[in-house]
């Protein structure tokens, strides 16, 4: 992509590799998040308040964005609490479908 291009709103991983994926999001939710948050561009996992939780968070996140580049990916590190937050800018409707469609499938509610 050049400068200024928009990024395709796709997924650069095979079947077999979303699918184990969705396994390493699912295994997060268990294990590292507290509460789930969503709003029509964006899911916010708030984190459990341990190291391991935001490496996990960090690790994923930046391996998500890897092969999701439309997705901005954030870690956000407030005085009481630590999360991951996935969101595409308002501008971009077929992103915010990605991100109603990731909470969907990882069966995640606020």
């Amino acid at each position: 992509m050049k400068g200024g291009e928009p990024v395709p709103v796709a997924c650069t991983l095979d079947a077999a590799a979303r699918t184990e994926r969705v396994g390493e999001w699912h295994a997060l939710v268990a294990s590292s998040v507290v509460r789930v948050e969503t709003d029509p561009t964006s899911v916010r996992l708030v984190l459990r308040d341990s190291d391991a939780a935001l490496v996990a968070a960090a690790s994923l996140g930046a391996r998500e964005k890897a092969c999701c580049a439309f997705f901005d990916v954030a870690i956000e590190i407030e005085p009481v609490t630590r999360s991951l937050r996935l969101s595409v800018p308002e501008r971009r409707g077929g992103g915010a479908g990605a991100v109603r469609g990731a909470a969907h499938v990882l069966n995640l509610r606020s």
